[in-house]
């Protein structure tokens, strides 16, 4: 047995961008009346569709923040973007180059919606110069808003693994959250916890398999399992 497909989500995995997102979530929440910290948007918003955490601010704020609240820090994350642009996370272009490298089938799944995608995929910083990973993945890129079905719901990569003519069991998903391992724990595919913002312990917690610190180690696990099956 091979490994079909390797899975991996976008924001923290392949893209530095929490770092970026989680701190206007903070901004945007504070400026509303939730006081929130950069800890705080971690803990409470990472990983989550813009939906759940718009019900998190109006329930805790006890009223409604209007429909403009999830356009409107769509706008300024672009508009962060663009000023600051998106660096890629340590490792992941190597670790790309190795899937290539070895025939490894791969995809990306991500709670965000395409044009976020394009946003961070397509103007990525990579070593000192810009890459455009958006369209390395033509046709391999998974948004939960292609099917209305965000983790830690199993079906977006129960989605990419049928897109990709792969049987659950032989997946691996890479991700960064609790809700990404949880998903792929319920779709029975096998995931590896990157820890980085998300503890060790919490994604353990939350169903991964493995749990690795960086993109090496990841790739060191994927080594050892498609030796393991001949792949």
């Amino acid at each position: 047995m091979s490994l079909d497909l390797i899975i991996l989500d976008c924001d923290g995995v392949l893209v530095d961008s929490e770092r970026i997102t989680t701190v206007l979530l903070a901004e945007i929440v504070s400026e509303l009346g939730w006081a929130v910290s950069r800890e705080d948007s971690i803990a409470l918003f990472k990983g989550k569709d813009m939906k759940i955490i718009r019900a998190m601010v109006e329930e805790r704020l006890g009223r409604s923040v209007g429909d403009g609240f999830v356009p409107g820090y769509r706008r300024r994350m672009a508009e962060r973007f663009a000023t600051r642009g998106v660096p890629a996370i340590a490792g992941a272009g190597d670790l790309l180059d190795w899937l290539d490298a070895r025939g490894i089938a791969h995809a990306v799944a991500s709670n965000g919606p395409h044009e976020k995608m394009k946003q961070t995929l397509g103007r990525l910083r990579c070593n000192g110069d810009m890459h455009d990973w958006y369209a390395r993945f033509e046709g391999r890129c998974h948004s939960a808003y292609d099917i209305n079905c965000w983790k830690p719901d199993p079906g977006l990569f129960l989605h990419a693994a049928e897109a990709m003519q792969a049987r659950p069991e032989r997946c691996v998903v890479i991700e960064d959250s609790c809700s990404g391992v949880a998903a792929a724990a319920a779709a029975g595919m096998r995931s590896i916890g990157y820890a980085d913002l998300t503890s060790a312990a919490e994604l353990r917690a939350a169903g991964a398999t493995v749990v690795a610190d960086s993109m090496h180690e990841v790739q060191r696990v994927l080594e050892v399992w498609s030796d393991e099956r001949g792949g």
